[in-house]
């Protein structure tokens, strides 16, 4: 089958959803062609720093093509089209079509369809209110309106819309009209695969004592895009007491440039430790899965990230924090979360958790058993990509 994605970002470098897809697509031996901005840093996507000298490229990941497009038009970089996008679809001739969320190119990819309808096309969505639509500007005008616009006019040609997470569900019936019948669930997964590879390369003993962690410490792992929406410094204000004097906390990420304050925040945090904080920087997937294996526990106390399923396939008993609107119980399928209620978000309770964890292994290997095996029923993209080709389970 030829599949033609298209996207906003793509840095080939992270575990993304798109990244996943073009992977276990082409392992499933599916021809693939993605199609995404110029932007190469997440950060300069996320900080809505475009270049507009770069020019179109085009390379090969895991075997699929990556095209970069510049932009038809951007306005305001809250719509963005991309030039070109017909060419490329003629030429590739998809058999499916998937649009990562709402494209303004959607009208060219309708017209492609209608004039070859065997091709299927489907979307996914990672629209919520916990992210999208914070004013009524945005949700009534952004959403409500230009957005919808484009949304209806792929729904008439779209074999199923996928949110990745249940709390997309009522915002996309509410804002955007869609009926449950035309939703399927199809979470953010974990990449297995590499999972597997990394553990079984990985000496845990050994790079604990490359970072300075006995083999009886108590790990803590947490990371990713590290922005005050974290609230990281819970975690190591939690260790911060003759309880948890074992336990050790590695943080895989970073803080953005343009939060000089919160990193400051967090080193001199960190300062107050002995070392038992350990900033780890960027890792590429490998290097997140390493971190991941030599940990006991992961937590993060609020906002949502790709980290908790991650964590959740390297077999990390979770705490989450739900900040609000974040609703993560639907991966706690055998018992392997435990989730902070907004208003439980904080140090304290954070400690108190932590150190039940500590105190109680048979909980923790219980807890690890059940991530694994939630691992196993709900996140392989193994599983996940055969949903995108056949519309159901």
């Amino acid at each position: 089958m030829k599949i033609l994605m298209i996207c906003e970002f793509f840095d080939p470098n992270l575990e993304f959803q798109e990244n996943q897809l073009v992977k276990y697509y082409r392992k499933a031996g599916h021809e693939v062609l993605l199609l995404t901005s110029t932007f190469e840093s997440v950060f300069d996507y996320y900080g809505d720093r475009h270049d507009k000298a770069k020019p179109a490229s085009r390379f090969e990941v895991h075997g699929a093509t990556v095209q970069r497009l510049p932009y038809k038009w951007n306005i305001k970089n809250r719509l963005r089209a991309y030039r070109g996008v017909t060419e490329q679809v003629e030429a590739f001739a998809p058999d499916l079509i998937y649009i990562h969320d709402i494209s303004p190119n959607i009208p060219e990819l309708v017209r492609y369809k209608r004039r070859h309808p065997s091709c299927r096309m489907i979307m996914d969505i990672h629209m919520d209110y916990s992210n999208s639509g914070k004013s009524f500007v945005a949700l009534r005008i952004l959403h409500g309106a230009i957005r919808r616009f484009f949304l209806d006019w792929a729904r008439p040609h779209l074999d199923r819309i996928y949110p990745v997470v249940p709390v997309s569900f009522p915002f996309m019936r509410e804002i955007y009209g869609v009926p449950d019948s035309e939703m399927e669930l199809l979470p953010l997964g974990a990449d297995m695969d590499l999972i597997e590879e990394t553990q079984a390369r990985c000496d845990r003993d050994a790079l604990r004592a490359e970072l300075g962690i006995g083999p009886e410490d108590f790990v803590i792992f947490t990371g990713g895009k590290i922005t005050p929406r974290k609230r990281t410094e819970d975690i190591i204000a939690a260790i911060d007491t003759p309880e948890l004097d074992r336990a050790h906390v590695l943080i895989a990420g970073g803080v953005p440039d343009s939060e000089p304050e919160y990193a400051s925040l967090l080193r001199t945090a960190a300062d107050k430790t002995g070392g038992r904080v350990h900033f780890v920087g960027w890792q590429r997937p490998e290097g997140v899965y390493r971190h991941m294996h030599v940990a006991d526990v992961a937590v993060f106390p609020a906002s949502q990230s790709v980290m908790w399923q991650q964590s959740i396939g390297s077999g990390l008993p979770l705490i989450v924090g739900d900040a609000g609107g974040q609703d993560p119980s639907y991966l706690n399928l055998h018992d392997n979360l435990r989730i902070l209620a907004k208003d439980e978000i904080g140090p304290d309770n954070l400690r108190a958790a932590l150190t039940d964890l500590l105190d109680r292994p048979e909980k923790r290997a219980r807890m690890a058993a059940g991530a694994r095996q939630t691992a196993r029923e709900m996140l392989d993209w193994n599983r996940l990509v055969k949903r995108t080709l056949t519309f159901s389970e």
